[in-house]
């Protein structure tokens, strides 16, 4: 086993299961892995007496968890099917993807590769699983363009990146059990991207020379990305920011850009598209059984101050939001 400098902790306090018959109740787990992976494979070396260990610290979009399979492990895939991130907190293992070693503080995984991976009894990981097209569709704004071929990382991270420090925080806020995002959706939400977007940022992959590129100065073109965008994601909570990286320009370029050529600013113009979405839901629900009520559409696409979206609808529809809704004209 080669030791991947993989920091000393103790194995956090959480969501834990143990195991009496160590090797009779991981042939359980093995055999429920297989069922919902079926390229999975895990074979027990030698057990551990103190049993297997699970906690999940984030789920949503992607997953955050620290496990140890209670023992000297040998496990793997033919073919994975989401991208992983694995980060040993304690004992030492051994990666390989298609068969190169690719051991290393931090090793990615990315689809249709096949994994091989080996465990000493001590061990303990954090793994970051993250869907391919979770990743594919946080790219896409950076790039301007849809995604033409699969996204490929470099497989091996240092403790030092950013990525590395961003396991390192995670390790130790999750010692508490859990992490504080699962309070808030929109902290979530928000978790989750930054997560995104560090490692598409911080480790090399086979589109990071297009991220590399200046950012493009205002042309129609950046227009164009910047309302695409603005209606695709209007009914998430995007900011300033997220729009610029759609359009490919700086925050500055991005606003003189809408005044110019929109006399109105990005979040303005974000907030018509919802509001015009508001409007088609309420005009629908007018017209079926729905007991969707306003309050439900205007929290549906961002308008949180429900006294501000009336007023914004009667300056712009020229009626108050329930009239609509009650389809009266």
């Amino acid at each position: 086993m080669k030791n991947v400098n993989a920091p000393e902790r103790e194995c956090a306090a959480g969501l834990s299961i143990k195991y009496p018959a160590v090797a009779a109740e991981v042939d359980q787990l093995r055999e429920l892995l297989e069922q919902q992976y079926p390229s999975y494979f895990l074979h027990i070396i030698k057990p551990h007496p103190s049993g297997a260990r699970y906690q999940l610290l984030h789920t949503g979009k992607a997953t955050l968890y620290t496990a140890s399979y209670g023992g000297e492990i040998r496990t793997g895939t033919s073919e994975s099917m989401n991208f992983y991130a694995i980060m040993p907190l304690r004992g030492a293992g051994e990666v390989a993807i298609n068969g190169e070693d690719v051991s290393a503080p931090i090793s990615l995984i990315g689809p249709q590769q096949k994994i091989d991976m080996r465990w000493s009894i001590d061990h303990e990981v954090m793994v970051m699983q993250i869907p391919s097209a979770l990743l594919q569709e946080a790219l896409e704004p950076y790039l301007g363009d849809p995604v033409k071929e699969r996204l490929r990382f470099e497989p091996r991270a240092d403790t030092g990146s950013a990525l590395g420090r961003t396991f390192s925080m995670l390790s130790s806020i999750g010692a508490a059990g859990s992490l504080p995002f699962s309070a808030s959706q929109l902290a979530e939400h928000h978790f989750e991207q930054f997560l995104l977007h560090t490692l598409l940022s911080s480790q090399p992959h086979n589109y990071s020379h297009e991220l590399g590129r200046p950012p493009a100065s205002w042309t129609s073109a950046a227009l164009r990305r910047a309302i695409r965008y603005c209606e695709d994601h209007a009914g998430e909570p995007i900011t300033l920011a997220d729009i610029a990286a759609a359009a490919r320009v700086s925050v500055r370029t991005l606003q003189l850009g809408f005044r110019e050529q929109l006399q109105t600013t990005p979040m303005a113009y974000l907030r018509s598209v919802r509001l015009a979405h508001a409007h088609a839901d309420l005009v629908h629900i007018a017209g079926t059984d729905s007991p969707a009520t306003v309050t439900d559409v205007a929290l549906r696409w961002g308008f949180t101050h429900l006294g501000r979206f009336a007023a914004l609808y009667r300056q712009t529809y020229g009626r108050p939001p329930s009239s609509t809704r009650q389809g009266r004209r």
